[in-house]
């Protein structure tokens, strides 16, 4: 009898224990208020449990699974409670810290070989009387699909910015400012002329690359403490290993920590050298005479008025040669306008050999040409004047002869407007042709009349 009622008492506290269990297991959920069954509350939860949409596993102390949803088992590729992918080991630290950690990105390898990406929630278990647990409670969230599909984004876009930037002919590069380290893609690589083993790792093995007269000011630019999301540009020339001199537009920007503090530069660089060539050309054309190279009368007109402002602040004198080839409609009527042109491109070379650097000579029109000289008086222009009359004439020109010209020679003086300085120049030329050309005449020898003094 007495082993019988031992047994009883034994069955009882079985029984007690496992009500004692589902009691806590019913406390543990939060419920509607009109759910007042126990038993249908514990069938729900449980068929919670197995569905898909509860993905949970509780790792023991030995670093096995003790329990584990069926979607968790689905997940992890798993046909049991096999030992968990090591991955998730890690997370066992919280049933030693007591800290539970939240939306942890994991990349786990499965039972099968399968690369998934999980989002956890960790949690200890407590144990009976609240006291800590080795066990750990893991929430699992599939995010493989969406990981997959924002590389594969990633990787398009980058695609496109490839097939762009070397569409564009511009480069990509990183700079690392703690460390002072260079990642280039291949179009840098390309622009600059290098194979893989000259791929420039240090600022220094860069700026090597740059034409001495750009060093010092590149040097300086990084020296200086960039701010977060400052933009910078600047244009300079790189020697490549083959020779070629390259003309290179850099843009660049500054990007920071989460405290905003710089880290490191990210920029382009882009190879304008035909762009710069195309504008110097055309910058050229539009101050230069096609027939002659000289400057034409616009550019000539540019320089006349800076050095009238010079004058006027800074009291430096210039004065003005205009001088007109003799007989020059008989030259062609003669020889030809094919020949005309060739005396006055021979003439533009023979005058300019014999003037200053400070001189400018241009054409002014027809077969005139005029000079500005700097720093002169009107006597020191006529000297110049007479050295530019003789040039002409000594030497004949091929298949026409000996040609001359007849100079006219103004200087600035205080008061007089630009303007008057071209009247007095002008009229001093006609004088020299009405004296019998292959002359030169100063103004300040006319009878002026009604000139401007």
């Amino acid at each position: 009898m007495a082993s019988e009622a031992g047994g009883h008492d034994a069955q009882g506290g079985r029984r007690g224990g496992l009500n004692d269990a589902l009691a806590r297991l019913d406390e543990a959920f939060i419920r509607a208020p009109e759910a007042d069954d126990p038993d249908s509350w514990l069938d729900l939860a449980a068929r919670v449990l197995t569905s898909q949409a509860a993905v949970i596993v509780v790792l023991d102390p030995d670093d096995g699974i003790a329990f584990a949803t069926p979607g968790a088992l689905q997940l992890l590729g798993a046909a049991g409670l096999d030992s968990p992918p090591v991955e998730l080991l890690a997370f066992r630290s919280v049933a030693f810290t007591g800290q539970p950690l939240l939306n942890v990105r994991s990349e786990v390898t499965d039972a099968q070989g399968r690369y998934r990406v999980l989002s956890i929630n960790a949690a200890p278990l407590p144990g009976s009387g609240g006291n800590p647990s080795p066990r750990v409670a893991l929430a699992l969230t599939d995010l493989t699909e969406q990981y997959n599909h924002y590389e594969r984004a990633l990787r398009e876009s980058q695609q496109r910015l490839k097939i762009a930037t070397e569409a564009a002919g511009i480069g990509v590069w990183e700079y690392e400012l703690e460390r002072g380290v260079f990642y280039w893609d291949q179009q840098m690589m390309r622009i600059y002329g290098l194979h893989e083993a000259q791929r420039p790792v240090h600022y220094e093995d860069w700026l090597a690359l740059v034409l001495p007269a750009y060093q010092s000011h590149l040097k300086g630019l990084l020296q200086e403490h960039p701010h977060y999301g400052e933009r910078r540009e600047k244009e300079f020339r790189i020697q490549r290993p083959d020779g070629g001199i390259r003309h290179i537009r850099a843009v660049w920007q500054c990007l920071g920590d989460q405290h905003g503090q710089p880290v490191r530069l990210v920029g382009t660089n882009e190879d304008i050298t035909e762009q710069r060539t195309l504008q110097s050309e055309l910058e050229y054309r539009a101050a230069h005479d096609p027939l002659t190279d000289l400057f034409n009368r616009a550019k000539i007109q540019q320089l006349l008025r800076s050095a009238h402002a010079a004058y006027q602040r800074h009291g430096t004198p210039y004065a003005l040669l205009l001088f007109d080839v003799d007989h020059f409609k008989a030259i062609n009527d003669r020889f030809g306008h094919s020949a005309g042109d060739a005396v006055l491109w021979d003439m533009a070379r023979r005058i300019e050999s014999v003037l200053r650097e400070t001189d400018h000579m241009g054409r002014w029109g027809g077969e005139e040409f005029v000079v500005l000289a700097s720093r002169v008086d009107e006597a020191g222009a006529a000297t110049l004047a007479e050295r530019i009359r003789e040039t002409v004439a000594a030497t004949p020109f091929q298949g026409v002869g000996t040609v001359t010209v007849s100079i006219g020679v103004a200087a600035i003086t205080p008061q007089l407007s630009l303007e008057s300085l071209e009247q007095r120049v002008d009229h001093a030329l006609y004088a020299a042709k009405e004296a019998g050309r292959n002359s030169t005449v100063r103004f300040s020898e006319l009878e002026h009349g009604s000139m401007p003094l």
